[in-house]
This record gives structure tokens, C-alpha cells and sequence, in this order.
């Protein structure tokens, strides 16, 4: 037992002391090696007047990109610094400079501390590690009726500027390290990430029971796996609510709160939202399930494109649908789900245009017209002449989505010529419906000359997109995959030679841009 009890006391007094966890620090200086040149100017045995007073300019750029946030060490050792550099130069008041310099060495010193009084000062130089007779000092340059003699100054700063190397300078110099921006995530952005996340989880998988007729959580659970009906059980004990369309509603309002507590210059916020769009994958394909329930869809939707609408992300919103559905490397069932979603928005885009026009005309005609306020178009209840221009505007309410402007954003609903001609060169099967609807919101508006030009462009582009897969379809015998790719071997295109791999995700520049004018 006393063997035992000698190797287990052994054990404990050899373990080793954790590692002091590391703190991260906005600095004023770029990068470790921009500090240690300052120490080195500064502190090196072959210094010279010249490299003190680069590093004096230096610590000048330090305080005006931290300002007050400066380091406190930095500020007392650019007076002092200051202060030697005019001593050298023959200052005739060089008593006075000295005198200023060291009260205010003292006073930013001091700053770290709690303590401000008189009767404090000795505290707070103990606590520093400065001799008492440098707080006797500083009275004397601050308040006495005459200044200490320039030689005590001198040695007295001499030896500040020495403390100031062991306390500040040489543990910084010697424990800083540089941090790894790439890797760095704030936690704001990442709880954030998280909240978006699981609510659009909670409100897919919510969209999918109630289109399948599940409304309660007994039907719920009969539907869905345990750990999704789990998932959304726990949301509904949280809110106190107990049917999807009540679910569908909260996750709205709780969607809202998210983004007004987040700080508008998370750079990131908007990217984070939409992805978090484009991860529900049953909300994508559900106008594709349910093509003949189609306004069950757009009737459960609705609440969330209002949403869109008044966090004025409607249009970063419908732009992100465009470019997934002409995403060559996303799946066929998701760019079909986008290119549904995003063709209807543009239906909502002519609407609106639309009633805008005839309220226009309306307002020529009787200037005492009731003014219409189009954001309106984000609540249930609306106005009566703007339930009138709804009707009035040709479109099938209950196959469209309806949604106004943003308060703090509104627009015309047009799209420029250059959007359009964007949307050529990257054209698929999935994309051209979103195509063809763009034609008549284009601005300034294309004749019908125009208009034909480019919907012959479009069938020639897919039908050579066509042409290309029964060529080469993706199920061939190898035997034939092979030949098909001897007689490719060869092709050049300019600069460009056609490999054998056709796999383009692999190329840093992405995809073979597509020459239209040889296919026409």
C-alpha cells in the first residue's frame, strides 16, 4: 500500500501544469513580423536615431488604426521614445518635454489600473512593478513649482523604457502568434448559422406533412421517422402549438426575430440565408409533387415569400434560384425544384408591374384616387383597391404568389438587358422557362423582333444541348463510350484542346464556355 500510495503522490507531483489558453486580440499591427520590427528598432543593442524614429512613425500608425484602443504600453513608449529623439536633437526645453512625456507615461500606465486618486498611485505603481519613486516623479513633473533636474529625467526615462521592454515588449514579442483567419468563424455567425438551419429543417419538414395531409402530431408521427417527428415535437412543447399550419406560421415569426437580432454588418448574413433556403429540399421540389394541388402549395408557401419580401431579400432570393437552376453540377431535381420557384416569382413580378401600371393610369385619370401602398401586399389584410388591382391584373390568385415590397426597399420589378444576356451563355433545359418569362420584365423592353431573336437562340442552344446527350448518353457500353471519345480526340477550340475527361467540375475554370455563334 505505501508503495502504491509513493507511485500515485509520484504520479501527481509529475504531471504536468495545463497550457495557459490562448486569447484572441485585434491588434493595430498586421502581423507579428510588423511588431517585431518595432522591437527591434527600438530595443536592439545596434539601433540607431533612424530606426528609433521609424518605429516611433510606426507606433503613430498603430494609434491612429486602434485609436483608443491602442495598447496603453505602446502609447507610454512612443512619449517617452519622442521625448529621447528631441533630446538627442538638442532641445533647449528639453526639461519640459521630459516632464510631459513622463506624466504621461505614468498616466497611461495608470489607465490599466482601477485606481485614478492620489492616494491610489503607489497601489497602482506596486501593482505595475514600478518603483515608488517614480509615482514621487510624476507629482513633481505635474504639479511641482519646479521641474526635476534634466539629467534625473534623462536616466528616469532610460529606465521607464527598460521596464516598459520586460513588462510589454518582450512577452509579446515572445508568445504572440498570428492568427489563422481561414479558420476563424465568429460565434455570432455560427449560433446564427445553427438557428437558420434548424428552423428551415423544421419548417421543411412541416411543409411536407401538411401537403400530405398530416396537420396534427398524431398524423405527424405516422408520416415521418422518429427522429424527425422528435425534431419537430420538441419544437412544438417549446412554442406551446400542435398543428403544422400553426408550425409553419411560428417558424415565419421566429425567421423574422433571427434576422432583426443580428447585426447588419455580418457580411455573411445574406449568404448563410439563402443557402439555408436552398437546403430544404421538399419546399424545392413541392410544386413539382404536387402539380394538382398546385394552389395547396403556393397557399402554404405564401407567408414565406412575404417574408422575403419584407426583409427585402425577395430579389437576392429569386437570383439565387436562377443560378441553381443553371447549375450544371447541382442535382436535376433540385434545379428543376428552383427553376419552378423561380419562374413563379416572375409571374408575381409581372403582376405587380402590372398593377402598378393600371394604378398610374387610374391616378392620371382621378388625381383624388387613394394612394396605394404596395407593401401592404405582405399582410392578409388588404385594401379594397388594392384587392381590385389584384383582380383586375389577369392572374389566377390562387396559382400565384403574392407578395409586395419592401418598406425600406422598393422597386420597379424590371430586370436590365445585361441580366438577360447573362442568363444565354449558362442556358439549360431547367433554366429556360425562367428565361422566357424574363422576355417582357426586360427594360427597356425589347421589341418583338427582339423577343422572337432570342426565343429562336433558345431553342437552338437546347436543341444542340440535346443533340449532345443522345450523342453521348450517359448509360452507353464503355466499348462505345470509348469510341465516341476517339473521334472527339483532337478538337480544338482556339486555345482550348477537348480533353478526354468531360468532367468540367474538375477544371479551375470552370465550364467550356460555348461558342453561340457556331451552333447558329
Amino acid at each position: 500500500m505505501k508503495r502504491k500510495r509513493e507511485e500515485s503522490s509520484k504520479g501527481i507531483l509529475s504531471t504536468a501544469a495545463p497550457p495557459a489558453k490562448k486569447r484572441m486580440v485585434v491588434t493595430p499591427w498586421r502581423d507579428i513580423a510588423e511588431f517585431s520590427a518595432v522591437y527591434d528598432w527600438l530595443f536592439s543593442k545596434q539601433t540607431t536615431p533612424a530606426n528609433r524614429r521609424k518605429a516611433l512613425s510606426q507606433m503613430r500608425i498603430w494609434s491612429l488604426r486602434r485609436g483608443s484602443l491602442c495598447p496603453a504600453s505602446v502609447l507610454a513608449t512612443g512619449v517617452l521614445v519622442q521625448a529621447q529623439l528631441e533630446d538627442k536633437q538638442g532641445n533647449p526645453n528639453i526639461q519640459t518635454t521630459y516632464a510631459s512625456a513622463f506624466t504621461r507615461f505614468f498616466n497611461f500606465m495608470s489607465s490599466i489600473m482601477q485606481g485614478f486618486n492620489m492616494t491610489s498611485m503607489y497601489d497602482t505603481a506596486k501593482q505595475l512593478g514600478l518603483q515608488s519613486f517614480i509615482v514621487d516623479l510624476r507629482h513633481l513633473c505635474a504639479h511641482g513649482q519646479e521641474l526635476p533636474p534634466a539629467e534625473v529625467l534623462r536616466h528616469t526615462s532610460e529606465h521607464c523604457i527598460e521596464w516598459l521592454r520586460h513588462y510589454y515588449w518582450l512577452p509579446q514579442n515572445e508568445t504572440m502568434t498570428n492568427l489563422d483567419a481561414p479558420k476563424l468563424q465568429r460565434k455570432d455567425k455560427a449560433a446564427f448559422e445553427k438557428e437558420l438551419r434548424t428552423l428551415m429543417e423544421i419548417y421543411d419538414l412541416a411543409l411536407e406533412c401538411q401537403l400530405m395531409g398530416a396537420e396534427k402530431l398524431k398524423a405527424v408521427s405516422k408520416l415521418k421517422s422518429s427522429t424527425e417527428f422528435n425534431k419537430i415535437r420538441v419544437y412544438c412543447s417549446a412554442k406551446k402549438i400542435k398543428t403544422t399550419t400553426e408550425i409553419l406560421d411560428k417558424v415565419i415569426s421566429d425567421l423574422n426575430s433571427a434576422i432583426k437580432r443580428q447585426n447588419s454588418s455580418m457580411k455573411d448574413l445574406l449568404d448563410i440565408y439563402t443557402a439555408s433556403v436552398l437546403k430544404m429540399k421538399y419546399f424545392l421540389g413541392a410544386g413539382l409533387k404536387h402539380t394538382e394541388n398546385e394552389e395547396v402549395v403556393i397557399q402554404a408557401t405564401q407567408n414565406l415569400f412575404r417574408l422575403f419580401a419584407v426583409q427585402g431579400y425577395i430579389e437576392n432570393i429569386f437570383v439565387a434560384f436562377v443560378q441553381l437552376a443553371e447549375n450544371p453540377n447541382a442535382d436535376d431535381e433540385s434545379r428543376q425544384g428552383a427553376s419552378y420557384w423561380a419562374t413563379k416569382m416572375l409571374q408575381t413580378f409581372g403582376m405587380l408591374r402590372k398593377m402598378k401600371r393600371m394604378y398610374t393610369e387610374e391616378l392620371d385619370k382621378n388625381p383624388n384616387t387613394k394612394t396605394v401602398d404596395f407593401t401592404t401586399l405582405n399582410k392578409s389584410e388588404i385594401s379594397k383597391l388594392m384587392r381590385t388591382l389584384l383582380i383586375h391584373s389577369g392572374c389566377d390568385l390562387t396559382l400565384t404568389l403574392v407578395f409586395g415590397e419592401c418598406p425600406k426597399k422598393p422597386r420597379s420589378w424590371v430586370f436590365e438587358r445585361e441580366f438577360l444576356m447573362n442568363r444565354v451563355d449558362p442556358l439549360t433545359p431547367h433554366s429556360v422557362p425562367i428565361f422566357n418569362s424574363l422576355l417582357p420584365l426586360v427594360e427597356p423592353p425589347l421589341t418583338a423582333e427582339q423577343r422572337n431573336d432570342l426565343t429562336k437562340l433558345c431553342d437552338i442552344k437546347i436543341q444542340h444541348i440535346n443533340q449532345e446527350k443522345t450523342k453521348n448518353p450517359k448509360n452507353l457500353p464503355m466499348d462505345d463510350q470509348t469510341d465516341d471519345k476517339n473521334t472527339l480526340e483532337g478538337t480544338t477550340f482556339g486555345i482550348w484542346t477537348l480533353e478526354k475527361d468531360n468532367n468540367w467540375t474538375t477544371c479551375a475554370l470552370g465550364v467550356l464556355p460555348t461558342n453561340l455563334s457556331e451552333i447558329a
